[in-house]
Parts: structure tokens; sequence; C-alpha cells
């Protein structure tokens, strides 16, 4: 492997611990079925989910379960995933940069 593709294996990892904490994990499970989760929670859930998608579906292709329709599929459904959570974290940010400049 070159090293750019180990850099970029280790960033991978290092965000895919990111998108699934174990806490959230272990969270949800301790609340049971029937305790509705907060709605960033259940964001965070489906947002990782959509990347384990993407994994699991790469993953097939690499040893020949899969087709190229289905990685293409996911990873454009990853894409869109990751852009809209840009999207909300930039709104974020500048909500609170305005906070910080109100007068108090």
């Amino acid at each position: 492997m070159e090293p750019a593709s180990l850099g970029a294996a280790r960033q991978y990892q290092i965000a895919k611990q990111a998108l699934s904490p174990d806490s959230l994990k272990n969270g949800a499970k301790a609340a049971g079925a029937e305790a509705k989760q907060s709605p960033m929670a259940q964001g965070l859930q489906e947002f990782s989910q959509i990347f384990e998608n993407v994994e699991t579906t790469t993953q097939a292709m690499s040893v020949g379960q899969g087709d190229a329709h289905s990685v293409v599929q996911a990873m454009a459904t990853a894409e869109v995933a990751l852009e809209t959570a840009v999207t909300i974290r930039n709104r974020v940010v500048e909500a609170y940069q305005e906070l910080l400049r109100m007068p108090v």
C-alpha cells in the first residue's frame, strides 16, 4: 500500500469510531425499546447506518458478492448525508457566532 493510502485508511478508522460511539449504542440498549430516543440520537444512528451500509456494500463487491450499481448508490447516499451533516454543522456554528456577537 502507498503511504497516502495508509493515511487515508487511518483517517477512515478514526471517522468510523466517531460515527458510531459506544456510549450512543450502549445508551440506546440500556434505554430499552419502549423509550423514545431524541431526534439527535436518531439522526446520529441513521448517519452511522448509512456509512456502515457503504462499508458492507464495498466489502461485498470486493469479494465478488455485490455489484457496482449498489456501491455507487450507497456512496451517493453517503455523500448526500455527509453534505447534510456539514451544512447542519455550519448553521450551528453560525448561530453560535451570532450569539457571541450579541451585546449583553
